[in-house]
């Protein structure tokens, strides 16, 4: 027996099934639009952390397999100057600057007025010599059995003066270097108080290895930043 369906019942099941067909892709596209919400925050965030990844591995290798600690350059100085007047030296002799004031490295020695490099570089050396009235004198830097440096000095009456010398040169370590009367013109008194000191001094300037260093670490940081 066939059934007939009544106009209005098919309209109901066609309207019921439309309603329920676009439930389910309501449905759907939402559950799509969640689905494909998430991947796209996942790789964003993916991203940016292998950005972040390959900023720290290049940062990485800038540096060097091996890191050498950059030393600071040993400070050796020294001043010292004559307790009091000292007596005409007639002959050749080095003079003794007894009060130490600066001492850095211990290379001065106020027993003998020496100083004995502690190491090899470039020292500046001044010395000053403070003479009294109606006298002549020159006086040299030596190091070892070597003039480096001389001064000469004649004050005549009523008065003193005082000069000062000054030599940039290359000590080796355990090199002596002093001051000493010339074997001529040494005819009067040296004078060390109040008003001037007869002075020695040195330094060492930086060396050429530690100059090269700073040169490095300022290339490597130029780099990193």
């Amino acid at each position: 027996m066939m059934q007939i369906k009544k106009p209005g019942s098919v309209i109901r099941e066609s309207l019921v099934q439309t309603d329920h067909q676009n439930d389910k892709d309501r449905t759907a596209k939402h559950d799509a639009h969640n689905q494909s919400g998430i991947p796209k925050r996942i790789r964003r965030s993916a991203v940016s952390s292998d950005l972040q990844n390959i900023d720290s591995i290049n940062k990485r290798l800038l540096f060097p397999t091996t890191q050498q600690p950059v030393t600071t350059p040993t400070i050796i100085a020294f001043y010292a100057y004559m307790a009091g007047d000292t007596p005409s030296i007639t002959i050749q002799h080095p003079f003794v600057f007894d009060v130490v004031k600066t001492n850095n490295g211990n290379g001065y020695h106020p027993s003998t007025g020496t100083f004995i490099a502690p190491e090899t570089g470039i020292y500046v050396f001044t010395w000053t010599i403070k003479e009294d009235g109606n006298c002549l004198y020159s006086t040299q830097l030596m190091v070892n059995t070597s003039e480096i440096g001389i001064i000469h000095m004649q004050v005549g009456s009523g008065g003193d003066l005082a000069g000062t010398g000054v030599v940039v040169t290359h000590v080796n370590a355990g090199d002596d270097v002093y001051v000493r009367t010339h074997a001529n013109w040494n005819n009067c008194n040296i004078l060390s108080n109040g008003a001037a000191r007869s002075s020695f001094a040195g330094w060492k300037l930086s060396s050429g290895q530690n100059r090269s260093k700073m040169r490095f670490c300022t290339q490597f940081r130029a780099r990193i930043i």
